[in-house]
């Protein structure tokens, strides 16, 4: 597996995580639920520099970065 490879599928489960907590967030606000805290645990390290710096908007701009930066690591590597 190439570096390439392993960058992309990384960036892509990542992608699917915010997508998934996303989902999981328009349903349900139940955080004993073990799918919202398997989500959060995941996904919460990528959401606070986000926060930082946008206190609203800040999945849409997490999920418009990692396509970005999967794009480029497909394109460029």
């Amino acid at each position: 597996m190439t570096l390439e490879h392993f960058l992309n599928y990384t960036l892509a489960f990542f992608m699917w995580l915010v997508l998934g907590r996303a989902a999981l967030e328009f349903f349900t606000q139940d955080q004993n639920n073990f799918f919202y805290r398997f989500f959060y645990k995941f996904t919460e390290p990528l959401y606070r520099p986000y926060r930082r710096i946008f206190p609203c908007c800040h999945t849409v701009l997490l999920l418009i970065t990692l396509l970005l930066v999967r794009f480029l690591v497909v394109k460029l590597l």
